[in-house]
């Protein structure tokens, strides 16, 4: 059913049509057939939704490695890569499908939202659901085969995107996500993550082309050939434009139904951590996919190299730029002047991971969380000096009458 040659152009049109009509139609049905607002429920739900895509990526798992025993008698390092769902074009949808997985197993057990629960759920809205809306124009299916058996492949791929697409909605429709355009940076800082896992094996295995990301299988389809990474140049930002416009579009549509206010109220914040907030968040949003792009330019080996390993740099770098801006997030909110204190815990830990994240960054925070804490300093003797000068002036106004 899912031969797509082109001496069945007829067959391959119809199920090109009929295929993104049912998958919609099957998130609907599920939109409106989940109901109930008890925790109970809720908690049910996510654990049979996780379950179902642990399930799912266990089964693909067996099914190729009983494939390679098949066919070659025993395991290779391209059967073994496909058993974990990260060798083709399918890579990305793995990786979203970890996150979502974690983020109903996490939300099920945990009632405070936390940054791990924040990054997971944004990056599926923000990069998983748009990436689900392509996959409805172009699935990822084996075609052109003559075995069969790997057309369960071809199901799995199709609830995938079923997923892909409902679990954001989920937890949309539940209130535990809201939208908003000060959180997409969360979703960039997702795909980096994802870009850097595929790069990575893509450079060091070149067993075969691993994601969309690292294969401009779109640009070539269009009669556009650029060598890798060099296409990454127009594919990451045409791709992250069409998640922004989904984002923004979600996000309006949120607010409309839900009647949700633009809140104008102001509210007291630390300047300092809202302004390297702000500036941690644009290092996440961009030094990660160029460093990427550099690191590409430079390992890049038809034949696999472990040089490779180094497009790891970005991830970890990413990680801990999203770390720091948390924790700047939460100080801000505090508005705690303590932090600045010599030896502060807490101004020690914000120091360390921007370091991390960028270590010219990292200094700067440093060197500026220290000339805060003696601005203060200053303030404070200049405001003692203040008032001592007023009491010294009540005391001779009182002896003087």
């Amino acid at each position: 059913m899912f031969n797509l040659e082109y001496s069945n152009i007829s067959l391959s049109l119809l199920i090109r049509i009929l295929l993104p009509i049912g998958i919609v139609a099957v998130v609907v049905g599920l939109y409106f057939a989940i109901f109930g607002n008890s925790d109970k429920t809720k908690k049910i739900t996510k654990i049979t939704l996780a379950s179902f895509i642990a399930f799912l990526l266990l089964f693909r798992f067996c099914f190729w490695i009983f494939r390679a025993i098949e066919i070659s008698g025993g395991y290779s390092f391209s059967f073994f890569l496909m058993s974990l769902g990260i060798n083709g074009n399918y890579a990305i949808t793995t990786l979203l499908m970890y996150v979502a997985m974690i983020a109903l197993y996490v939300s099920a057990f945990s009632k405070n939202n936390n940054l791990i629960l924040d990054f997971c759920k944004h990056t599926l809205l923000g990069i998983g659901f748009p990436f689900g809306i392509i996959q409805l124009f172009r699935l990822d299916l084996i075609v052109n085969t003559i075995d069969n058996v790997y057309h369960v492949l071809n199901i799995i791929s199709i609830l995938f995107t079923i997923l892909l697409l409902f679990i954001p909605v989920y937890f949309l429709k539940i209130g535990e996500l809201r939208p908003r355009l000060s959180k997409f940076w969360l979703a960039i800082s997702g795909y980096t993550i994802f870009a850097s896992l595929c790069m990575t094996l893509s450079i060091v295995t070149r067993n075969g082309n691993i994601a969309e990301m690292t294969y401009a299988t779109s640009l070539r389809q269009l009669g556009i050939e650029i060598n890798f990474p060099w296409h990454l140049l127009i594919t990451v930002p045409a791709f992250l434009i069409i998640c922004f416009i989904v984002y923004y579009i979600v996000t309006y549509a949120y607010k409309k139904i839900t009647h949700d206010p633009v809140t104008l109220e102001y509210r007291h914040r630390n300047e300092f951590f809202d302004l390297y907030s702000f500036a941690t968040k644009s290092l996440c949003s961009m030094q990660g996919l160029l460093l990427l792009i550099i690191l590409g330019t430079i390992t890049r080996n038809p034949m696999g190299t472990l040089w490779g390993l180094f497009c790891l740099i970005p991830l970890i770098m990413t990680v801990f730029c999203v770390w720091t801006a948390y924790e700047m997030e939460e100080q801000a909110e505090l508005d705690d002047e303590s932090v600045f204190d010599k030896g502060n815990k807490t101004a020690q830990k914000i120091i360390t991971t921007s370091l991390i994240g960028n270590l010219i960054f990292g200094a700067v925070v440093a060197k500026q969380i220290k000339n805060e804490r003696e601005s203060i300093i200053e303030r404070k003797a200049r405001e003692e000096k203040r008032k001592q000068r007023e009491l010294q002036k009540q005391k001779e106004n009182i002896d003087e009458n």
